[in-house]
């Protein structure tokens, strides 16, 4: 079976920066996160998905054409970006006489029916509308043309609660047909937890890890001392941190560790937690 997009072996160099060997993978029916630091090269990767970088090497194949096909590919897909690509002079209805003619499947009813349904205004220029109402006409755009594939780079920053709850209501929406494959930039890490079924984290151009959400769920982290890091099973430890009063573990199997050390100190891990446990611990 063809994943939505694979990314293989990719290599991108800049003047002070560069992506070394990115393998990324989303399968059809799954979202896949894309985390990091600013600068770890979230965009760039995401750029040269859209053509918008060109690689030194590698291979990008959407539904298992080369990306570099052209619209046949990028017709299948939706992008949507941390801020409004549209003039502010623009509304509603001229940016859908627009991309009318851009995509061969865009659909004014779904269009205005998606903002209809969130309160958008069609008739309102981009400059009067909320950064929340900004998003919202950014989805709109990117869903209307019926794509297969969205491709979402910090679509969520800066917004509230309540229209980051709205969208990833939407985006779960899109998630039901099997076919479907999201690949998702974000800093609100529980934004990812939500939606994603797997994790890569990117560090200075490089993959570091990727885990899926059920390794997160089984994860634990552990407050022990010194005697008791040496006690416990080395297979079930996974990373090590030392702090001035005791030591965290990072713990694969944190139910596993209850049942066998029920005296200790464990308590779920998040994603943050993990991030940070695996960037800045000691491999056990």
């Amino acid at each position: 079976m063809r994943d939505a997009l694979n990314i293989q072996n990719l290599n991108k160099k800049f003047k002070n920066f560069q992506l070394n060997n990115i393998c990324l993978k989303v399968p059809k029916g799954r979202v896949v996160g894309l985390i990091g630091e600013n600068g770890s090269g979230k965009s760039t990767t995401m750029r040269c998905v859209l053509n918008q970088d060109i690689p030194e090497s590698g291979t990008i194949e959407i539904y298992g054409r080369n990306a570099e096909k052209g619209a046949k590919c990028h017709d299948r897909l939706g992008v949507v970006g941390d801020s409004c690509c549209f003039p502010d002079m623009f509304n509603a209805k001229t940016i859908s006489a627009i991309m009318k003619d851009v995509y061969e499947k865009w659909s004014p009813e779904y269009f205005f029916a998606f903002l209809k349904r969130f309160s958008v205004p069609e008739d309102r220029q981009v400059r009067q509308l909320s950064k929340g109402m900004k998003a919202k006409l950014n989805i709109a755009c990117a869903l209307a043309h019926q794509p297969e594939l969205l491709l979402l780079d910090e679509a969520t920053a800066g917004l509230d609660p309540v229209v980051r709850e709205e969208i990833l209501d939407l985006l779960q929406e899109f998630m039901e047909d099997e076919n479907h494959g999201i690949l998702i930039t974000s800093h609100i890490t529980s934004d990812i937890e939500r939606i994603a079924d797997s994790i890569y984290y990117i560090q200075d151009g490089q993959i570091c890890f990727e885990l899926s959400r059920d390794q997160i769920d089984l994860y634990g982290i552990a407050q022990l001392t010194g005697d008791q890091i040496d006690y416990i099973d080395p297979n079930l430890v996974k990373i090590t941190r030392k702090q001035p009063m005791h030591m965290e573990a990072l713990i694969t199997d944190r139910y596993e560790f209850m049942k066998r050390y029920p005296d200790y100190a464990i308590s779920p891990a998040s994603l943050d937690s993990v991030i940070v446990m695996i960037s800045k611990g000691e491999v056990k």
